[in-house]
């Protein structure tokens, strides 16, 4: 995780009781059904696109002759849907990190389910992004 991002998340309040730790096992967290962000992460693929051809990434694949970005997100929810940490996990592009990250805290903090939970918990979901370099 970027320092900057790190340090954003840092200022963001976190329950007194003690929160759990990074998942090593996505496959064991649940997947947020329906999330807002999975359905607008690609009109954000010019820019992701853009960032990612300066920085030094890697991860996009061929996908019909354009490149594609999948990159999986862990959540620390609080009960009332408030995201307390955001974790892209294999994002390969600090860049990129940086803008999705900050995107999803900007315009999609309030897109995550309330459970009514008293302790923080993990979820995740995936954001996606296409883009061709063709002239």
């Amino acid at each position: 995780m970027t320092m900057l991002l790190s340090l954003m998340l840092a200022a963001t309040p976190v329950a007194a009781t003690a929160t759990p730790p990074m998942p090593q096992d996505l496959s064991s967290i649940p997947v947020i059904d329906g999330w807002l962000g999975r359905k607008i992460s690609p009109r954000w693929s010019e820019d992701v696109a853009r960032l990612y051809r300066r920085g030094d990434c890697s991860g996009a694949v061929n996908h019909d002759g354009s490149h594609l970005l999948e990159i999986d997100m862990l959540f620390l929810l609080s009960g009332d849907g408030k995201p307390l940490k955001i974790a892209p996990v294999n994002v390969h592009c600090p860049d990129v990190e940086k803008f999705v990250s900050s995107r999803i805290l900007g315009t999609l903090r309030n897109s995550f389910p309330k459970s009514g939970a008293t302790e923080a918990y993990w979820m995740r979901s995936q954001v996606r992004f296409l883009w061709s370099d063709a002239p």
